[in-house]
């Protein structure tokens, strides 16, 4: 007897689709098949930005373990603070420090700290003064991660990558050598995560109200200010005067008076880079992100216009600032033993500093007279 084959069921086209549906709706795509999928349509995202396509954090993408080598580094902070104090064992690095309106990114070796008879690191040396120029304090890390990433080139790029706990990049360690690959290993090798890591759990991404401001501060507060501000000894006490006075930082730059303090316009950015270029004007560039501050101190050699974005290079340096980000700036002018030392701040429109910039002088030595005149003459608003 012949044994037939069953009839094909044809199934309408309508219900097909929905069948299909149904199956994705009920297993839809992880992360990692998201980020994959991202990748093939856009082989050039950075991680910030696939990060925020796909609605997570960056330290979530990595975590996903998708399409780079991501480890899991401890994330303990006297273990993160032991691997930045050996970074010199890495040789050339590149260091990167950004939010989404600023960039700073330099890049050379970091020489062993030496400390003097009071046990304060010599500047120059380790993470003070030299090329890699970090400042280190009131960080809450959440993780950290050694990348292995495919670069451009073809090569392997290979990085230390750290997060607060909400999973935003505080700061990144790029290997800019061939020849540390093995010391590399080693750092990853003694500071993984041991076992299976626990999944990581990013807390909601904080909300961005104006920097909290006090109410109307009295007569009295005004007085006492300005007291405080004359006994000013050097610039990094300002943070301290703030605390104590429980005043934001707009708000004392506000009260402090004409003569201390003054605001100017967002172009007041381009300007005084560009100035400073045209002049071969030495400057220090701050920028900080989640409790850590990196510095540049040197010339600016071009400034440009790219799209959105002003960016400023150096040898070893660059500066990128959304110029759309830029509200207003302030010019301070605070007292210390070596005479005044005058700061351009500039600020987003919810009063959150963006970058602050310095003339660059050496230990114990005065700003120069050109800087002075440089911002003297930028606009007034």
């Amino acid at each position: 007897m012949k044994h037939r084959s069953a009839p094909t069921l044809l199934l309408p086209a309508a219900l097909t689709l929905a069948l299909a549906l149904a199956g994705c709706a009920a297993n839809p795509p992880t992360l990692s098949q998201r980020w994959t999928q991202l990748q093939q349509a856009q082989p050039r995202l950075h991680l910030r930005e696939a990060a925020h396509q796909l609605g997570v954090s960056e330290a979530e993408l990595l975590a996903s373990d998708a399409n780079w080598q991501a480890t899991r580094l401890t994330s303990d902070a006297r273990d993160i603070q032991a691997l930045y104090e050996r970074l010199a064992e890495l040789g050339r690095i590149k260091a990167v420090i950004r939010n989404d309106d600023v960039m700073l990114e330099r890049s050379g070796a970091v020489t062993p700290a030496r400390r003097d008879e009071q046990g304060r690191v010599v500047p120059g040396t380790g993470l003070a003064g030299g090329p890699i120029d970090l400042r280190i304090g009131g960080v809450q890390w959440g993780s950290a991660f050694a990348v292995a990433q495919p670069g451009r080139d073809g090569k392997t790029l290979r990085s230390l990558q750290f997060f607060d706990q909400h999973g935003q990049a505080i700061h990144k360690i790029y290997l800019d050598n061939d020849e540390h690959i093995a010391a590399y290993e080693r750092l990853v090798a003694e500071f993984r995560v041991t076992g299976q890591p626990a999944p990581l759990i990013a807390l909601p991404a904080p909300t961005q109200p104006p920097a909290a401001v006090r109410g109307t501060a009295s007569a009295a507060d005004v007085a006492q200010l300005r007291q405080a501000w004359t006994k000013l000894t050097d610039v990094h006490q300002f943070p301290r005067l703030l605390r104590e006075l429980k005043l934001s930082r707009e708000q004392a730059l506000q009260l402090i008076g004409d003569d201390s303090a003054w605001r100017i316009s967002a172009q007041g950015l381009q300007l005084l880079m560009d100035d400073a270029r045209a002049r071969r004007q030495p400057i220090m560039a701050f920028v900080s992100q989640g409790g850590m501050t990196q510095i540049y101190s040197g010339m600016i050699d071009r400034s440009s216009n790219s799209g959105a974005w002003y960016e400023v290079l150096g040898e070893d340096f660059r500066l990128k600032v959304r110029s759309a980000a830029i509200d207003h700036g302030w010019v301070v002018r605070r007292p210390t033993d070596h005479g005044m030392v005058t700061s351009v701040e500039f600020y987003d429109a919810a009063g959150r500093q963006l970058v602050n910039f310095f003339s660059r002088r050496d230990r114990g030595q005065p700003e120069t007279a050109q800087w002075r005149r440089m911002v003297e003459a930028l606009p007034r608003s």
